[in-house]
């Protein structure tokens, strides 16, 4: 089959078509002819040698497509299923995966990092990982219904708990992650808070759903924050960025709010103010991949239009380094889908 892969860490342009073996579905396994694929911020630095891991490998971990074969365990009726692909390998039988949270599985992998990816003609994956796609969603959008809708709908909704009448605060509002975030916390109808540095995506991040759009090339926004929200603070902050505003973001908080960290911009130390977060009791809590569970709930709020996928180009597979030149360069606001070949 074909298959986008790297041999050695580096620029975009590493990014090659090569010839791989099709992979063979185990008894418990399907066999996934890939429709879609996104290209995540993850693959960008997987990629260029900045997160743990060896090159050789078929990256890619949001991925949509069609059950084409399965293994003898796999019911028949399974055949030509459109499903979406739960990133993370687990195993079922740790506590983790027991209390549901497959995401911290200790035995996990993920697609695209220890397994293989969406940049590719097939992929095989348990059958359990393969997730039934709601009738008449697409699966360019479906593509994007585990990371980074998911990833959204585990930070608000499963971490934060966010409720109607908070007021949540999303840095880097721009990005793949805040688009979709916007969007989650409108689902259940909160007010949201949109910081962004970049006049160029205030028209954007207001079309995804914001009902205030801080543009701060500085990233000095607390101060207007608490203009915002008449000296009350958000209830909730999702920390896209982290490196130059988690201070801020701390200094924007509520008593008793919730600071959930995803990302971590700049790779670098953060200093905290403890008197600050004892003060106003906030809490900070770590969020990442999505649950099962999660999928389900952002599968839902795709099919119901709750949430629409901010899709800023479709390539085809072979123009993959295209697409990470433009996620790594910043020249596309949303996510780049991978679909056809």
């Amino acid at each position: 089959m074909q298959a986008v892969t790297f041999r050695e860490f580096g620029a975009p342009d590493v990014l090659q078509v090569s010839e791989v073996d099709r992979p063979e579905p185990g008894a418990d396994d399907v066999l996934v002819r890939i429709g879609a694929a996104g290209i995540c911020h993850h693959d960008v630095l997987s990629r260029g040698g900045k997160i743990p891991g060896k090159p050789g490998r078929i990256l890619g971990h949001e991925i949509a497509g069609e059950i084409v074969a399965g293994g003898a365990n796999v019911p028949p009726e399974r055949m030509g299923e459109p499903v979406v692909l739960y990133q993370r390998l687990f195993c079922g039988a740790c506590r983790n995966c027991l209390r549901g949270r497959q995401d911290l599985c200790r035995y996990g992998r993920v697609l695209g990092e220890q397994g293989g990816g969406g940049y590719a003609e097939f992929a095989c994956v348990p059958a359990r990982n393969a997730i039934p796609l709601p009738k008449g969603l697409d699966m360019t959008a479906a593509a994007l219904a585990v990371c980074p809708v998911g990833t959204s709908v585990r930070a608000a909704l499963g971490v934060a708990r966010t409720e109607p009448g908070n007021t949540v605060l999303i840095t880097g509002a721009g990005g793949g992650l805040g688009l979709h975030q916007i969007q989650v916390a409108k689902s259940v109808h909160a007010r949201v808070i949109a910081v962004t540095s970049s006049q160029d995506k205030a028209e954007i991040v207001r079309a995804a759903g914001a009902d205030e759009v801080i543009v701060s090339p500085d990233l000095a926004f607390s101060r207007e924050v608490w203009r915002l929200t008449g000296k009350q603070g958000a209830d909730v902050v999702l920390e896209n960025v982290v490196t130059g505003t988690f201070g801020e973001s701390l200094r924007s908080c509520a008593q008793l709010a919730t600071v959930v960290v995803l990302g971590n911009i700049g790779t670098r130390p953060v200093e905290l103010d403890p008197g600050l977060i004892i003060v106003r009791r906030i809490r900070i809590a770590g969020s990442g991949n999505a649950t099962y569970k999660d999928v389900h709930t952002a599968l839902h709020l795709l099919a119901t239009k709750a949430v629409r996928p901010f899709i800023g180009r479709v390539l085809p597979f072979p123009r993959a380094a295209e697409g990470h030149a433009l996620m790594e360069q910043r020249a596309v606001t949303g996510r780049v889908v991978l679909q056809g070949w």
